[in-house]
């Protein structure tokens, strides 16, 4: 099984999903989603928890890479807009570097929940959940908002995506 990604149009992600699954059918060994994360907002006073999307505009297709093509011509048949990223008209799979990351943040029910973390000094420490050891990849942090910003390889580029993460302690080292 390969990891294939198709663009889409942003915020119909989910919906996109459900038609192509119509066309594809019961296709054996072919799964699609997009990879969501959690965070918290104050809404009204009160914090909730809410769902977005880790890449909008993207879905996830896994497949052997000897049914691929025969999913790409079937696609055509949705409709909505769905095209199967390429490079030099080749349809290619994500990197297993690509792959790694997402499975490390996302586990198997492709959702990232919250991580917890401190921050002493300028340092991010992350002490649990899907950031932890990957530290050196946050690039920022928005303690109000309760997100933080990840540079990550996506699809041969750097690409700066948001994720949860509850700072629980602010340390000044320097007020000892």
């Amino acid at each position: 099984m390969r990891t294939y990604v198709m663009q889409v149009a942003t915020g119909r992600e989910l919906k996109t999903i459900g038609l192509i699954e119509r066309v594809l059918g019961q296709m054996p060994r072919v799964r699609l989603y997009a990879p969501r994360f959690i965070y918290h907002k104050k809404f009204q006073g009160v914090w909730q928890e809410v769902e977005e999307l880790l890449t909008p505009g993207y879905v996830y297709l896994e497949a052997s890479s000897a049914a691929i093509d025969d999913i790409v011509r079937r696609l055509r048949a949705v409709p909505a807009m769905t095209k199967v990223l390429t490079q030099d008209g080749k349809i290619i799979p994500l990197s297993q570097d690509e792959v790694a990351w997402i499975v490390r943040l996302t586990g198997e029910d492709h959702m990232v929940e919250p991580s917890i973390g401190v921050i002493e000094g300028d340092r991010v420490s992350i002490t649990s959940g899907p950031l932890r050891g990957m530290e050196s990849q946050i690039k920022k942090i928005d303690r109000h908002k309760r997100l933080a910003y990840m540079e990550v390889k996506f699809l041969g580029r750097t690409k700066l995506i948001k994720v949860g993460v509850e700072i629980v302690r602010k340390n000044d080292p320097t007020l000892g």
